[in-house]
């Protein structure tokens, strides 16, 4: 039984004061100083539809023994239409499940009521068949605008998916009262229409003549009874039915209810095979379009998708099946219980499918490393033509170059960025690129290409700058090369030459990366300090020029050996 429907709006009463709460009961008769008390304590739980067991186990010992006083209580409420003591069976037994607190006549008090009767009806009757007749006998008027009329063709699992509020069913029978069905209690309903006919089939003298209408051996009409298959029943029914005037000339003492049993769950299962039915129907439809959605994705490659063009399709789609959004999100979306990767990856807004995501990611660094590479090589030259340190502090420290490079990706394609900060995605994709999409099945071939990106452990990308090949050693060594044979002589004669070098050459290595602080400190070169937390300080930089023009008696004959062979081809 689904517990949500359960939910219903507290009793005004509860947010009473105790006084007020006491005069409310007056109103409706006598009670005892422990009845008041035990509808105090009710109303504590805050729960309008609260666990009888849970009630008595909270409650203290003094109330377990004035038991009966609650049975009182809970009297007195049903017979002013405010609430019950509803009972169910439980180990073959009717016993005391809720306890049901409501306003005056409030639909909660009827729809209760009618699980009540329902339960209690099954256990002494043998059959589910409830009608307003035991609300007469109780002395309650049910209000017929209280009745949600069903004709017996509608009854099915789809009915009953579809109805979980609550509701006092009424199933329409000619020329005869409703059958009263509680809404949460259309499980219960089934099993009480088979286990009737399952009674009734003990008969010798039925079951004989339901083998002699169906050509089935007893043995297997047996087995079959045992079982719940549609199949099954909806034939027995069927049979059943269409010889009842023979039956009941034949077998005398043939109860008609049996009838009523065949009708309704013949109806049933015949509803629940159709629904089935059409269930795979929509299902494959849904499949179908779920599969258009992602190839439209797909034959856009390695181009994302912005996740609003998807979102229109969806409500498209959603309008047709409610919940197609979540099952389309479960399904294309989300790595499912197998650990395979979603069909379409969804970063920042965007989606791609999960064939061109490393695709994707290898253009576009091969793309942008040659926007960087010409960008830099052009800063390295500016700054070797006029020594602009503190212009192009991010090539004075290897971190500082890192997030400059950085930051430069995210101005020019955050997807990338994005991606860059997701190396168990990318790993994914490469493999599943690699291996479902080229067809490399050689680990070796897909570690040399993934070696590219990742360590070793092909789970943690390379540092940017190696990822991006951008070396500053040699982008300096270019730039140098472009220099005309003055500025050359000049860095020679200056000792920048031979700094920028050592400089560059730290910072394009990793194994500088073990070395320790204490001998970066002694450098002769540019001594590497963060820059606030990253880079060297202009302040620094410029003790770096100070101390360059220091210059040896070796960088003296490079200088000069390089200006006289200027000299030499200028004649």
């Amino acid at each position: 039984m689904d517990e949500n429907r359960n939910k219903i709006e507290t009793p005004a009463y509860f947010h009473m004061e105790s006084f007020r709460r006491e005069e409310v009961l007056a109103q409706i008769g006598s009670f005892t100083q422990v009845q008041y008390q035990l509808f105090h304590n009710i109303c504590e739980f805050w729960n309008p539809v609260l666990d009888y067991n849970h009630f008595i186990l909270k409650s203290s010992k003094s109330f377990l023994a004035s038991n009966n006083q609650l049975e009182l209580l809970m009297g007195k409420l049903k017979a002013a239409h405010m609430g019950l003591l509803q009972y169910g069976v439980n180990d073959g037994e009717m016993k005391a499940s809720r306890i049901i607190l409501c306003d005056k006549d409030a639909f909660p008090f009827f729809y209760y009521l009618t699980e009540d009767f329902f339960a209690r009806h099954i256990f002494e009757h043998k059959h589910p068949f409830l009608t307003i007749k035991a609300f007469d006998d109780d002395g309650i008027t049910l209000p017929v605008d209280m009745i949600t009329p069903l004709e017996t063709s509608m009854l099915s699992p789809g009915f009953a998916s579809q109805n979980k509020d609550l509701k006092i069913i009424g199933i329409n029978r000619k020329m005869k009262s409703p059958i009263l069905l509680p809404s949460g209690m259309m499980k219960e309903f089934i099993t009480a229409l088979i286990s009737h006919i399952r009674l009734e089939m003990a008969s010798p003298n039925l079951m004989e003549n339901l083998s002699r209408i169906t050509s089935k051996k007893i043995s297997d009409i047996q087995k079959d009874l045992s079982k719940r298959e549609p199949d099954f029943w909806i034939m027995a029914c069927q049979k059943l039915i269409e010889h009842k005037e023979d039956l009941k000339i034949r077998f005398k003492g043939l109860n008609p209810l049996i009838f009523t049993s065949c009708q309704l769950l013949q109806t049933y299962f015949q509803n629940t095979i159709t629904e089935k039915k059409q269930e795979l129907i929509t299902e494959s439809e849904k499949q179908k379009a779920r599969e258009e959605m992602i190839k439209g994705i797909k034959m856009r490659e390695a181009s994302w998708t912005p996740v609003s063009v998807l979102d229109e399709q969806l409500k498209e789609k959603e309008e047709k099946w409610p919940g197609f959004r979540e099952e389309f999100k479960q399904a294309a979306l989300v790595r499912g219980e197998s650990k395979e990767q979603p069909e379409l990856v969804f970063i920042n807004n965007m989606i791609i499918h999960k064939d061109f995501l490393f695709h994707y990611f290898t253009r576009q660094i091969s793309t942008l490393r040659n926007h960087l590479l010409f960008l830099y090589q052009d800063q390295m030259s500016d700054l070797l033509k006029r020594n602009r340190t503190d212009k192009y502090t991010q090539f004075f420290s290897r971190s500082n170059f890192r997030s400059d490079i950085m930051s430069r990706i995210k101005d020019k394609d955050l997807q990338l960025w994005e991606l860059l900060q997701k190396p168990t995605r990318v790993a994914e994709g490469a493999y599943h690129y690699l291996q479902e999409v080229k067809g490399i099945t050689k680990s070796t071939r897909i570690k040399d290409v993934m070696g590219l990106y990742f360590h070793s452990d092909l789970k943690n990308f390379r540092q940017v700058d190696s990822m991006f090949q951008l070396k500053l050693l040699t982008m300096f060594e270019k730039a140098y090369k472009e220099l005309g044979w003055w500025g050359r002589f000049i860095l020679r004669l200056t000792g920048r030459y031979e700094s920028y070098v050592t400089m560059f050459s730290e910072t394009t290595a990793e194994a500088n990366q073990l070395k320790s602080t204490h001998s970066l400190r002694h450098k002769k070169s540019l001594t590497k300090k963060p820059y606030g937390k990253e880079g060297n300080t202009p302040g620094k930089i410029q003790r770096l020029q100070n101390k360059s023009s220091s210059y040896s008696p070796r960088d003296k004959r490079k200088a000069w050996a390089e200006f006289d062979d200027a000299l030499k081809r200028k004649k």
